[in-house]
């Protein structure tokens, strides 16, 4: 005699094997095609059903027999579906950069040297700084720190931090402007 799912599913929250196979092999398909619909990608679409599988098991004990298991099933393959376009979109994004990068190589030895010696200039330029202003610059711009954890290490307000950091750009900003005419 065939069990019913509800009482399937309560022997599969309980931990029971046998149960995690009938129900595996029931939806297996139904979640493989979803997937695969959507991702035009056998193997991935393989890889994601063998992990919403592993959700299921893992996020056993929270199944509702009562509940609807097919749309917790297809929620779950959703939500990693997500992740994984997510994923291969920041894949296809990070390609993109590289191979800018390798389109930009020709330049890139002019690019450094330019590159240092506007870092070197703008060291310059910050030790003429007054003395709290120079501080501050550092404490933001090579020590990351954000303003608060400034003032609060510094023992001034965050706006005296905002008014050293906005000075001290706008004397780096007029004297590169000053460079480039």
């Amino acid at each position: 005699m065939k069990e019913s799912k509800k009482t399937q599913l309560e022997r599969l929250k309980r931990g029971d094997g046998k149960a995690f196979e009938a129900v595996y092999r029931e939806h297996v398909g139904r979640v493989y095609g979803f997937l695969l619909s959507l991702l035009h990608d056998k193997f991935a679409a393989e890889d994601l059903t063998q992990n919403v599988f592993l959700k299921v098991w893992e996020r056993r004990a929270g199944i509702d027999p009562d509940g609807h298991f097919e749309a917790y099933l297809f929620t779950i393959a959703r939500h990693m579906l997500a992740r994984e376009s997510e994923r291969r979109l920041k894949e296809e994004c990070l390609k993109e950069a590289l191979q800018a990068c390798e389109d930009r190589t020709d330049d890139s030895a002019v690019q450094f040297v330019e590159v240092e010696s506007l870092r070197e200039y703008i060291n310059i330029l910050v030790e003429q700084f007054p003395p709290s202003r120079k501080q501050v610059f550092l404490l933001s711009r090579v020590h990351h720190l954000t303003n608060r954890e400034i003032a609060r290490r510094l023992s001034v307000s965050e706006k005296t931090v905002e008014t050293h950091l906005y000075r001290a750009l706008r004397f780096l900003k007029d004297k590169l402007n000053e460079n480039n005419r």
